[in-house]
């Protein structure tokens, strides 16, 4: 491999049997040129020496000025052997003619080094220009580590790149391009290891001995280090971002489900404290609505704390979703077994298309829309909570539609950008919280829409069945 400081002292073609073929044509061409004078002495001189100095030069641009002044030297022999009288002797009888050819030899080899200083400023000029533009690329580009090592690996022709990062004691691969992880090599010739910042090694391997510009490829590796660093900067960002957003919703959350708690026990404590009086006379009606209290302060709470269980569950990756084909009228009506009618109005029909979906997570995400609008949407008679479905070329559309207070201004859970900001009765966030956590488990989007004349509609979006 050839680094791109060498490149740039090279001519036109850098392999070395391509200069000396070129070389072994030039100098048969000046052969050519001087056995075709030869059939026309007496010649002039100057003129054959002016063609040759053409010819010699062009080596020069071709090859390497140590080879053009080597031509020059054999076209001298050939003049002298072939046009300079005495002829096919080494004789030089006129003075005029020793001086020609001295002038001669001075010009071509004064030129061929002009040539090459020319070939090598512009290769230098094409080098830097190149390394300009693959470091800007490396640094400007918003890409991956990964990347940036392959546009690095290829631009230094190697087949292995590696940057590791010192972990303690341990150097650790953190990106990789090429066919296979490296370590640290320094013993052998063919590795490239470039250290950076002390905490970071840039270390390559490739088919032929590396000898580039030690500079440039501090410079590329620095630029690599920079892009891993500027991913790991983005990736704590966003884990911090998400770290925030999981904070504020588990306050908001343990907000709402201290609201929650707080109304069963409390009935539940009055209920029982009240029962339990000896001043109290209570006739059997009273008894009997204590009871029922007790009864629905306790159902509440197991249905809290449920809830709760399920959303660790879901959070710590216990609980998953079983998907798979069901009816969504069946869900609906087995859902449907603890509502009270008079406030609930089902229009699911039967014959609609099957969807694709968890059966008891999707029960107890209707399960919890629909106690969720009887119990903060003021769900009555005269505006009972409406569960309907309507069909697309691809999905289904289940709405729950209550008609209560509706949504409230206030924050939005940054877990779920589709939850409700927040209800007028701030208890409602466990319930919907359990909505959010289990259509996301089912991949099921969830909207929370304004009721026409108030209240809030929740549309889940349910993949149709393919058969």
């Amino acid at each position: 491999m050839t680094s791109d400081t060498d490149a740039a002292d090279e001519p036109v073609f850098r392999s070395r049997p391509i200069q000396l073929v070129v070389f072994v044509i030039g100098t048969a061409v000046c052969w050519l040129i001087v056995l075709g004078a030869s059939n026309q002495l007496p010649v002039d001189l100057a003129v054959v020496l002016l063609i040759l100095l053409m010819v010699v030069v062009a080596i020069a641009l071709f090859t390497a000025p140590a080879l053009a002044v080597l031509s020059a030297l054999i076209a001298v022999i050939l003049v002298n052997w072939y046009l300079i009288p005495p002829y096919r002797t080494f004789e030089i009888s006129n003075a005029d003619n020793v001086a020609a050819l001295t002038v001669f030899v001075l010009v071509a080899a004064g030129s061929s080094v002009l040539v090459g200083a020319s070939t090598r400023a512009r290769s230098r000029m094409r080098a830097s220009e190149s390394r300009a533009r693959i470091i800007r690329t490396v640094v400007s580009n918003d890409e991956s580590p990964s990347e940036a090592l392959r546009r690095v690996r290829d631009s230094l022709d190697l087949t292995e790149l590696e940057l590791l990062a010192l972990r303690g004691s341990t150097w650790t691969p953190v990106a990789t391009s090429g066919r296979r992880e490296l370590v640290p090599d320094v013993g052998d010739g063919r590795a490239l290891d470039v250290a950076v910042q002390r905490e970071y090694r840039l270390v390559g391997r490739g088919q032929e001995l590396f000898a580039a510009d030690l500079g440039f490829v501090e410079s590329l590796a620095a630029a690599v280090v920079r892009s891993y660093e500027s991913e790991q900067m983005r990736i704590e960002q966003q884990r911090a971002l998400e770290l925030e957003g999981i904070d504020r919703a588990r306050t908001a959350l343990l907000a709402s489900v201290g609201h929650d708690l707080r109304t069963p026990l409390s009935s539940l404590r009055l209920a029982v404290d009240t029962l339990r009086s000896p001043q109290a006379q209570l006739d059997q009606d009273s008894q009997r609505e204590l009871l029922e209290t007790v009864d629905d302060a306790t159902t509440r709470l197991n249905e809290m704390i449920t809830d709760l269980l399920d959303l660790s569950r879901l959070e710590a990756g216990v609980l998953l979703a079983q998907i798979d084909q069901v009816s969504l009228h069946d869900v609906v009506v087995g859902a449907a077994v603890e509502w009270p009618a008079a406030v609930v109005s089902i229009d699911i029909a039967e014959d609609l298309p099957d969807v694709m979906a968890d059966p008891v997570l999707l029960e107890r995400v209707i399960e919890n829309l629909v106690s969720n609008a009887i119990r903060h949407g003021k769900a009555n008679e005269a505006h009972p909570v409406q569960i309907t479905a309507a069909q697309t070329t691809d999905e289904l559309h289940l709405m729950v539609i209550d008609h209560g207070p509706g949504m409230a201004e206030g924050q939005p859970d940054p877990r779920a950008p589709l939850t409700p900001a927040g209800r007028a009765d701030a208890s409602s966030g466990l319930g919907l919280a359990i909505v959010v956590a289990f259509t996301k488990a089912m991949n099921i989007a969830a909207e929370f829409l304004d009721t026409d004349g108030g209240g809030l509609t929740v549309r889940l979006a349910l993949r149709r069945a393919t058969s």
